[in-house]
């Protein structure tokens, strides 16, 4: 995927240690239309 150009990340722990760690999810106090950084 990182070849083709997208920014990739591996999920150590899945989705539950992303929210965990404070991380925003699409629906969970995303802000709509604001770009939201990934440290990618």
């Amino acid at each position: 995927m990182t070849q083709l150009g997208f920014c990739v990340k591996e999920l150590l722990g899945g989705l539950d240690w992303w929210k965990r760690d404070g991380h925003k999810t699409e629906g969970n106090n995303a802000t709509s239309g604001a770009e939201i950084s990934y440290g990618c």
